[in-house]
């Protein structure tokens, strides 16, 4: 009779125990957040472009090479490989390098417009999921594709590893021509878009899409794989471009 009570207990113990570790595990909506999160800083990073910061200058127009004395007219390659062995180009890369290093050294804060939720996926990654890490022989859930409610964006944890980066709802910006069209009182470079992640059934490789625009008629995007390492830390292993405008 006196171990009723110490069963009772374990058992009340080993009942609450189960139900914390119940409640610990995340939800299929949750991990996906979690890693989203984590990916975020690199994600950014990688997503926002800033021509001015390239290394050299652009290259000129096949005009300007003309206008230099170089045979752009039959060989554009050629002209480009002998101006920039030219005094012109030393001068335009000087010019250009210190003017990169004046925007690197500028630490004005950097807008960029971002969707307050993430709600959708791409149907064919399913299938570029698949293909892109076939040595895997990854089975993907159909479930993946139902259209749920996707999660709202804590923005909070939208952290960059560009410190200079800062988002902002996409709901506090006019909608359509004005988006672009509008005046802002702050340093706005663009948006940036990410669509949900499609994992495979183990959870260790996965998929999204995402975007950058800079203006009406200005933007990219791609379709970026990921992958669980070793550590269980999650990386980027390829970006592929899907569409430039």
């Amino acid at each position: 009779m006196t171990r009723l009570p110490q069963i009772l207990i374990l058992m009340i113990f080993s009942f609450t125990l189960f139900n914390c570790e119940q409640k610990t595990e995340l939800t299929d909506l949750e991990f996906e957040q979690k890693v989203f999160y984590e990916l975020f800083p690199e994600l950014s990073d990688k997503m926002y472009d800033d021509i001015r910061l390239i290394p050299t200058p652009p290259p000129p127009s096949p005009k300007y090479l003309t206008e230099q004395g170089f045979d752009a007219k039959n060989d554009y390659n050629k002209a480009l490989e002998d101006w920039q062995k030219s005094d012109d180009y030393q001068n335009r890369l000087k010019e250009w390098q210190k003017r990169r290093d004046s925007i690197i050294n500028d630490t004005t804060e950097i807008y960029i417009a971002f969707p307050d939720s993430i709600n959708r996926f791409e149907r064919e990654d399913m299938y570029e999921l698949i293909n892109h890490f076939n040595e895997q022989k990854l089975v993907v859930d159909s479930k993946n594709f139902e259209l749920e409610n996707g999660f709202k964006v804590d923005f909070a944890n939208l952290k960059s590893n560009n410190e200079k980066l800062r988002f902002k709802p996409m709901s506090e910006f006019p909608e359509r021509r004005e988006f672009w069209t509008t005046k802002y009182d702050f340093n706005f470079r663009g948006s940036m878009s990410f669509t949900r992640i499609l994992f495979d059934k183990t959870k260790t490789f996965g998929v999204l899409n995402a975007g950058f625009v800079k203006g009406r008629l200005n933007g990219g995007g791609c379709r970026i794989f990921i992958r669980k390492d070793e550590n269980g830390n999650w990386k980027i292993d390829k970006i592929k471009g899907t569409w430039v405008s």
